[in-house]
């Protein structure tokens, strides 16, 4: 999970740059093409050891996470266009309460949190520790509307993708299980890129610019992902989202040196009211396991 915590801390200032080169489907694309070519050669290794049905079953777990998947990289590949790098990861944390309550419809063993009152208090905070630092963002270059309604596309999708991975790919190796999932994300993103992006800027890109681009897609869409799986997989989706209220911070020290993106006091109380809110669902969800 820490590991999982540093690249994506990284990776939201890489797509910041990338939107002076190129634009979100361009990008997109592009790097999925990266990262399914990383997994590629695992997943036909891994997938000729075992059995015709078992193969067929492992494809077909991995189609609806995927389908999940593709829509929360939309989102997020157009948000920083729209999003300083801080503003996108503290906005980007509220998929634990869609985590939670996506949990709640398909994963029994979530339920009985809804009696808890810590949860409704905890969730209270975060949808309106969120709605408070993007009202204070308006008007300044770290946000607007399209942005706020960008994350929530992106916070609602991920929370889904995330237990949908919990549902139906823990019974599979990590590598397995994002391996097939990228390639399938891959179709529709490079289909996008080719059908609204500029697909032709990335010929004129310079070698610099051409490493960045892989590099971001190999931290963020291949190791990133596959140490995210296995933390969802020993630890619960919930656990796993609540882990990641660290990414903002860090992102936040690191986008202040090397870019220059701040937000003001009040945007910066509402969002420690947002992790207060995120911290509190977790600590539910810690109690009503012990009891």
């Amino acid at each position: 999970m820490l590991l999982a915590l540093f690249f994506w801390s990284v990776v939201p200032l890489m797509l910041e740059h990338f939107t002076r080169w190129v634009d979100p489907w361009t990008a997109n694309g592009a790097r999925y093409f990266f990262a399914a070519s990383f997994w590629f050669p695992f997943v036909v290794r891994t997938l000729r050891r075992m059995a015709p049905a078992a193969r067929r079953a492992a494809w077909k777990a991995a189609v609806v996470p995927a389908a999940a998947h593709s829509a929360a990289q939309v989102f997020f590949g157009i948000a920083p266009y729209y999003n300083n790098a801080t503003m996108l990861n503290f906005g980007c944390r509220l998929s634990i309460p869609f985590a939670t309550l996506f949990g709640f419809w398909l994963l029994a063993s979530e339920r009985p949190l809804m009696k808890a009152p810590l949860f409704w208090i905890g969730l209270a905070c975060a949808l309106g520790g969120f709605g408070l630092m993007f009202e204070k963002g308006f008007g300044t270059d770290s946000t607007s509307t399209a942005g706020m309604a960008l994350l929530l596309g992106f916070a609602a999708t991920w929370g889904l993708y995330a237990v949908f991975v919990r549902r139906n790919l823990s019974d599979y190796p990590a590598h397995l299980a994002y391996g097939i999932v990228s390639l399938l994300t891959c179709v529709p993103m490079v289909a996008l890129m080719f059908r609204f992006g500029d697909w032709s800027a990335l010929l004129g890109l310079a070698p610099h610019q051409w490493f960045w681009l892989v590099l971001s897609a190999l931290l963020g869409l291949t190791l990133g992902h596959l140490f995210y799986y296995r933390a969802i997989r020993i630890l619960g989706p919930i656990a796993s989202e609540g882990s990641m209220l660290l990414i903002p911070f860090q992102t936040a020290i690191l986008a202040h040196f090397w870019m220059g993106d701040r937000l003001s006091a009040p945007q910066w109380a509402a969002g420690g009211i947002l992790i207060l809110g995120c911290t509190l669902l977790l600590r539910a969800r810690f109690s009503v396991r012990q009891r």
